[in-house]
């Protein structure tokens, strides 16, 4: 806690001290040199840490989602879109296709643990990715920070009733596509995979 308060002191202090900058249009590269003397190696390694911190601390209160098993019990949630658990998970963009024969959900997924992949069709209609995203192994310091990583979970409610028999899940490109043929099955509720692309 003592190293939080004094990167939050010190990065305070970068920030009044850039607050304070004057800018005189007829020599803008003035203004600048002294934004490179307040923001040098230790302002970014000032956020590093702090990031990391809050990545530390954000791991430690993510709740884990169980694991699904296959179950007899039918849900009365009815559909809605998509449903988020929580702030400490990453909820990956998706995109569903629908054709005669089948539903194609598409989600936006780079750098994911392909071996952490489970997916769950709960009564036909809703579908559920979870995983984990990976985070990159590059030394150094982050300068700039736009992806997210740890875990991801999106539950979405999908057009129609699919069967999953002949699921298919796919990665390319970044894009792990999943192939559910429309349909019902009988006694079909809740069928858990994990998917080995």
């Amino acid at each position: 806690m003592k190293n939080l308060q004094e990167t939050m002191k010190q990065l305070q202090k970068a920030s009044e001290s850039l607050s304070k900058l004057g800018f005189d249009p007829d020599h803008p590269w003035k203004a600048l040199s002294q934004m490179g003397q307040v923001l040098d190696t230790n302002f970014w390694e000032n956020i590093a840490t702090l990031n990391k911190q809050a990545a530390q601390k954000a791991a430690t209160a993510a709740p884990n989602v169980p694991s699904v098993k296959k179950g007899k019990k039918k849900s009365k949630v009815k559909p809605v879109g998509f449903v988020q658990v929580d702030d400490s998970h990453f909820t990956p963009a998706s995109d569903i296709f629908q054709s005669e024969q089948m539903v194609i959900v598409s989600c936006e997924l780079p750098g994911f643990d392909r071996d952490s992949l489970e997916i769950t069709l709960s009564d036909q209609r809703w579908l559920e990715i979870k995983g984990i995203i990976k985070e990159s192994g590059h030394q150094g310091i982050r300068t700039q920070g736009e992806r997210s990583y740890g875990p991801f979970y999106r539950k979405l409610a999908l057009p129609v009733s699919v069967s999953s028999k002949g699921m298919k899940a796919q990665y390319q490109d970044g894009l792990l596509e999943i192939y559910l043929m429309r349909g019902r099955a009988a006694n079909e509720r809740k069928t858990t995979f994990k998917a080995s692309l």
